[in-house]
């Protein structure tokens, strides 16, 4: 199998991106919604078309700037011989600063660290322990698509492979609130999935042309909700 460049793709490869993008994987990403919560509590969306267009903003205007862009560029680094770590926690800084509900940096820093931990056990690098490291010291928030990014590289994933596999994970997270929260069914979920098929691409062609240093995700829907599920009474999501 090979990849848009004409790259073979091996099969330790494609079964190391299955295993890091599986729900199973002990990341904690199921907890997040993402400001979904809020917006099917307070009836914003609330049936499937609604949550199709989350899934495109989400994409196109979050993901495709902001944390896809950040983890294609924490793989570039972390790929390097040896890894750029000091580029790693620059791009990990200016991600977090991007993230203005607390609740999201808080949540992307407890997946991220869970995602680093458990990648370090079973394909531990130089890149995945500097940078744990430099979580436990402080000096960087150690977000999710960063910890992703370098989890990727050192389980031998292509840069690609681990960008669409992560957006595909993210989108299917996204879906599974609905679900979770009774808006649309499974049938539902895996229709919308297939469909958001183009815009994943479409979100991580835009990623992998994106300097970390313009990172600029932009979903003002999203970010509010988020803000607002913050004080929300009650909630099953922690975000």
């Amino acid at each position: 199998m090979a990849d848009s460049s004409g790259r073979e793709i091996t099969n330790a490869a494609l079964l190391a991106t299955f295993q890091l993008a599986d729900s199973a994987f002990p990341s904690g990403a199921y907890t997040l919604s993402g400001g979904l919560e809020t917006l099917i509590e307070e009836g914003i969306v609330d049936d499937a078309g609604g949550m199709a267009g989350c899934v495109r903003a989400f994409l196109l205007g979050r993901a495709a700037r902001g944390d896809l862009a950040a983890l294609v560029a924490a793989h570039r680094a972390a790929s390097e011989l040896p890894p750029d770590v000091a580029t790693i926690v620059a791009i990990d800084r200016r991600l977090e600063a991007t993230k203005m509900a607390a609740e999201e940096r808080q949540g992307s820093g407890r997946v991220g660290r869970r995602i680093a931990t458990e990648a370090d056990r079973l394909a531990s690098s130089t890149a995945l322990v500097d940078f744990l490291e430099a979580i436990d010291d402080g000096s960087t928030p150690g977000t999710a698509a960063v910890a992703y990014g370098i989890a990727a590289a050192a389980m031998a994933i292509p840069e690609p492979q681990a960008a669409l596999a992560a957006a595909h994970a993210q989108v299917l997270g996204l879906l599974g609130v609905g679900v979770r929260l009774g808006r649309i069914g499974h049938g539902d979920q895996q229709r919308l999935l297939r469909e958001a098929h183009q815009v994943i691409a479409r979100a991580v062609d835009i990623a992998r042309a994106t300097d970390w240093r313009a990172v600029r995700p932009f979903a003002p829907g999203l970010d509010v909700a988020m803000a607002r599920h913050e004080i929300a009474v009650g909630r099953l999501f922690a975000s």
